[in-house]
């Protein structure tokens, strides 16, 4: 299995926290928010379905995506940008596959919050693979998202003006 959601629960180190910050700030959400980890699935789950969820961060992702699709399409043309994004289209069974086994090791069988999981590796990892084509490079937040991920975290998103990491 990959260390996709392996540290899932695990307090976050110094890099993760650094992570974090420069992921939100190259987004453009100027100002330190602070940053938690979620302990549990069932936390997870409650930090994500919050009513007082910020979308700032997700509306701020959008906002870079429809860039870098932009910039890629000038450059490869719409039916180059679906070929050279297939590889992370097709990544949806991987990526549910990881974290349904990790989901049982935390005693998990919400199928619903494993697709959320999953869903969100997904996402980062197309938005990773349209910063690579972008020619974006790893400070990019989009490759920091992902090692995020790739160090076996869930980013959660903003709640409460606390930004929090599964």
């Amino acid at each position: 299995m990959s260390d996709w959601f392996s540290n899932l629960g695990e307090p976050l180190g110094v890099t993760d926290e650094r992570q974090v910050g420069e992921y939100l700030t190259g987004l453009g959400l100027i100002g330190e928010f602070p940053v938690e980890s979620v302990s549990d699935w069932k936390s997870a789950y409650r930090t994500i379905a919050d009513e007082h969820w910020d979308p700032r961060w997700w509306e701020a992702e959008q906002r870079e995506q429809d860039r870098l699709l932009k910039r890629v399409r000038e450059g490869v043309g719409e039916l180059g940008l679906m070929r050279a994004l297939a590889t992370s289209l097709g990544s949806a069974d991987v990526t549910y596959e990881a974290a349904t086994f990790e989901a049982a090791k935390g005693g998990c069988s919400d199928v619903a919050l494993i697709r959320a999981a999953a869903g969100a590796l997904s996402q980062a990892l197309y938005l990773a693979d349209l910063t690579r084509l972008a020619g974006m490079g790893v400070s990019h937040p989009f490759s920091i998202k992902k090692s995020l991920f790739s160090g076996g975290h869930w980013p959660l998103g903003i709640v409460r003006g606390t930004y929090y990491v599964f």
